[in-house]
């Protein structure tokens, strides 16, 4: 079944590509994050996929802690959050990771905590069926997994700028078949990447969200360099402000402190974590306007396995007189359920709102 929601959002991005390449959409929102403004290049030779994607490899190698050959280690991260979702405040976050099969994360932030384990390659919580709230999702997000592999056919654009000084090339990841534009486009998720270290210095899963890693006298461990302190910006508001307080060698743990109790067993596995995912939504709206300018507003979200939507906050950047009603259509969307129990999908919806008149508009399939 997540497969099948999974090629939905496909065909939805496809769909969303195809529409947008027809109408007028409104611009991005204007952020000092954003690096992609002007002069927007595709990658549209196997040389410069070669380059981009080459580009993106080297960071990720960097920011994969997960990886088969990683070596184990103890990390300790301190935070603070804030923002109009069901849970922020101070925080911590520990891993202790061994290998892909063996694991143990905590968290705590206010009145949340949580322990996961991963024994013998399957997944327990001391607290079933908890809500993941977004915030720790989020850190998880940036510090363990901030670049997805592109599909063989996804769009690839770039750009080179400057930042604090030095050259990066910002790429622009979406699915096959986006127009041309001078700037970034709302489908694309975009990596900015120091050309001379390979180190990532901003990912933007969607606009109107800058996570910026700052490497200032941080840490390296077993050929990673590991940043500082991140942060997350939601337009031009910090949500989440991360430190590396330390990474270890975690090869002297015992493994046994990471075996489950019996009632972890006994109440049975949890689904992994996934990478966000992204998906357009229409809506045929009066309150689009009358014209042909497609307004899209992006809804941060999580969906519970029932397809029912858990929590969610609006990014700033998409039209004011819009962004409530994104809000409440996401919020009473039933989306594709999945057969995981306890299985939480972290979503960024572009809810594109539609004048009624337009011959375009089309029925959101996901519904």
């Amino acid at each position: 079944m997540f497969s099948r929601l999974l090629l939905a959002s496909i065909s939805l991005l496809l769909s969303s590509a195809a529409f947008t390449q027809e109408q007028q959409v409104a611009p991005l929102p204007s952020s000092s994050f954003e690096l992609a403004t002007n002069g927007v290049q595709t990658a549209d030779t196997p040389e410069k996929r070669a380059a981009a994607l080459n580009l993106l490899e080297r960071a990720r190698q960097n920011t994969d802690l997960h990886g088969q050959s990683s070596a184990p280690y103890i990390l300790k991260v301190s935070f603070d959050s804030t923002g109009a979702v069901q849970h922020t405040g101070s925080g911590k976050l520990e891993e202790i990771w061994l290998s892909g099969r063996t694991y143990r994360w905590t968290a705590s932030m206010g009145d949340y905590w949580q322990v996961r384990l991963s024994y013998q390659g399957r997944i327990y919580d001391q607290r079933r069926g908890d809500l993941i709230p977004l915030r720790v999702r989020m850190l998880r997000t940036v510090v363990f997994w901030p670049i997805h592999n592109p599909a063989i056919r996804a769009s690839l654009r770039t750009v080179n700028a400057t930042w604090k000084g030095a050259a990066v090339t910002c790429v622009l990841v979406a699915g096959p078949g986006l127009a041309p534009a001078p700037g970034r486009r709302w489908e694309e998720t975009e990596y900015c990447i120091d050309q001379k270290t390979g180190l990532l210095q901003i990912y933007s899963e969607a606009p109107g969200i800058y996570t910026i890693y700052d490497y200032a006298g941080g840490t390296q461990f077993h050929g990673h360099v590991l940043p500082s302190q991140i942060t997350i910006f939601e337009g031009s508001n910090p949500v989440l402000t991360a430190h590396i307080e330390a990474m270890a060698d975690g090869s002297k743990t015992d493994p046994d402190f990471l075996k489950p109790t019996e009632q972890m067993q006994a109440a049975g596995p949890e689904p992994v974590l996934t990478s966000p995912m992204r998906f357009p939504q229409i809506v045929k709206s009066a309150a689009a306007g009358s014209g042909a300018i497609v307004q899209p507003v992006i809804i941060h979200a999580i969906i519970g396995e029932d397809g029912k939507v858990l929590d969610a906050e609006i990014l700033p950047g998409g039209n004011p007189a819009l962004e409530q009603s994104a809000l409440e259509i996401v919020k009473n969307t039933a989306y594709s359920p999945v057969r995981a129990e306890h299985a939480q999908r972290e979503a960024f919806i572009n809810v594109k709102f539609m004048p009624e008149g337009s011959t375009q508009a089309r029925a959101n399939t996901n519904k």
